[in-house]
């Protein structure tokens, strides 16, 4: 038998909202709540015109209609402000919040998520628990995304003890996702990195993958992977879209009668502040790809000029793996040592313009010291000038200073003290601890013992004093740690395409040269 009170019409559309939108079907549920909303406003419920409006900015929200979801939830959280219900106001504050986030308006979105927290009861079951779950997940990302990362991880750990009431699963990817965001931010992307895998695994439903996804992009470009970030944020951007077109559809398809149009003509700006951060991604990716090209060819460079007077061509990369493991022992950010470690294995890249019979020979040397010497330094800042990359402006201070001295009679500009450039001076220890421990065509290695001798005698003169002091006990903890120092500073040289073919290269050369030593009649018939 049908009923024809409109009172229970509206509920049963509700009802049908609220079934649609657990099982992800956003245009019934859409439709059904916009039923509800009509008819509770005939019916001048304010309570149930509240409520419908709160469950169509849940779906909206769902559904990637930030701003529809952002008008509902504005109008139900002023309805429930004048009833004074300041716990369904909290719900209706809790998808405004989320709106803002999408929406990347993230000051509004954290007042909202504060003053829905603020006027949450305690949870006393595994529903309201779940509810706050949200809350906490909602106000870590906005937390983050401010800057506000101390607060952020302590809601992350309340976000996880609410997961933990009643076994929803749903409630364990959100805490996935607030403590794994929170783990990248505070320097553990490791640990970071599985709590959000975990949680795009066990995403159960449209709305959770894309929270999973979105995580993942900003976790991601946060530890400087912009390219797997752009894959990521580009996953979420088709999903997202693939959804719209069909809510859009519903919404629209509910555009009659009293049903307020104006206040659900679906935004064409939505999607702006993905789109605007999938170009940004691709551009910061297209300017890696244009550095890490010019990076290759000057440390292939580079290299040539290191074998000039050292076998292994990994001089350059123990060199900067050296320099930035001091600059993180003098506090530095982690994005500055990774500069200095790249610039650093350029600082001899001078040398590839400096004869070879002036490197090889010890008199030589030390008659034109400054004639030729002296200028690889020149040639070295030249061939990396006028440069617009960071790195490599970095790169061309060190190669015209690493040979400048704490007492000024260094070389080329005889600076002196603090006047020369810190990284220089940084690297300018690790350079001559790696050519004393591993020689010259000249001069014969050193054992680490003495080169740490000859490092703190040069301390004050050619050193800055409070550096080599630093870089001493860095070198000393290295050698009690690590079993072959060369293999450890020199890990990222043995990576290097231009090294391995050169490796590769040498070994067939061996090979041919052992086969033709084994079978030399072979040899003289080939020369026949």
């Amino acid at each position: 038998m049908r009923v024809a009170s409109k009172p229970w019409i509206r509920k049963s559309n509700v009802l049908a909202g609220i079934a649609y939108g657990e099982i992800g079907g956003v245009s019934e549920s859409v439709i059904g709540y916009a039923n509800a909303l009509m008819l509770a406003r005939e019916l001048e419920d304010r309570q149930a015109e509240g409520a419908a409006l709160i469950g169509l900015s849940a779906t909206f929200n769902y559904g990637s209609l930030y701003h529809e979801a952002l008008r509902c939830s504005q109008g139900a959280a002023m309805i429930f402000e004048e009833l004074g219900d300041f716990a369904i106001l909290a719900h209706a504050l809790t998808n405004m919040a989320q709106a803002y986030l999408s929406l990347e308006d993230y000051t509004r979105g954290f007042d909202a998520i504060e003053k829905a927290l603020r006027l949450s009861p305690e949870a006393h079951d595994g529903r309201s628990a779940f509810s706050l779950c949200i809350r906490e997940f909602t106000y870590v990302h906005l937390a983050l995304e401010l800057g506000k990362v101390g607060p952020a991880r302590e809601h992350s750990v309340l976000c996880h003890q609410y997961s933990l009431w009643g076994g929803n699963p749903r409630a364990k990817v959100l805490a996935d996702i607030a403590v794994g965001l929170c783990e990248v931010k505070t320097g553990n992307p490791e640990r970071g990195f599985k709590y959000l895998d975990s949680a795009l695994s066990n995403s159960t439903d449209f709305s959770l993958k894309l929270d999973a996804l979105k995580a993942l992009a900003s976790a991601y470009e946060e530890v400087g992977k912009p390219e797997i970030a752009l894959e990521r944020l580009q996953e979420l951007l088709g999903a997202v879209r693939a959804a719209r077109e069909k809510e859009i559809a519903a919404v629209m398809s509910v555009q009659s009668g009293d049903f307020p149009e104006k206040q659900f003509l679906p935004s064409t700006n939505d999607m702006r502040a993905l789109e605007l951060r999938e170009a940004k991604l691709e551009a910061k990716v297209a300017k890696r790809e244009v550095f890490h090209s010019r990076m290759e060819m000057l440390e292939r460079l580079a290299i040539a000029a290191d074998l000039k007077e050292e076998d292994s061509g990994e001089h350059g990369y123990r060199v900067g793996r050296l320099s930035a493991l001091l600059a993180t022992e003098l506090g530095w950010e982690s994005e500055a040592c990774t500069a200095l470690e790249m610039a650093a294995r350029l600082h001899d890249i001078g040398k590839v313009g400096v004869p070879d019979r002036i490197l090889f020979n010890s008199q030589k040397l030390k008659d034109a010291e400054r004639e030729f010497i002296a200028t690889h330094t020149i040639i070295g800042s030249e061939m990396l000038a006028k440069s617009d990359i960071p790195h490599l402006r970095i790169a061309q201070e060190i190669a015209l200073h690493h040979h400048e001295w704490w007492n000024g009679e260094g070389y080329p500009s005889k600076l002196h003290g603090k006047r020369i450039p810190v990284d220089a001076r940084i690297v300018a220890l690790a350079d001559v601890f790696d050519a004393l421990t591993h020689g010259r065509p000249f001069a014969k290695p050193w054992p680490a013992e003495e080169a740490i001798a000859e490092v703190r005698r040069r301390r004050g003169t050619q050193f800055d004093p409070e550096l080599t002091d630093r870089f001493l006990a860095l070198v000393e903890r290295l050698l009690r740690e690590q079993p072959n120092l060369d293999d450890y500073l020199g890990k990222a040289g043995r990576n290097s395409p231009f090294l391995l073919a050169r490796t590769k290269i040498r070994r067939l050369l061996a090979e041919k040269h052992q086969n033709e030593s084994k079978n030399p009649s072979k040899d003289a018939e080939l020369q026949i």
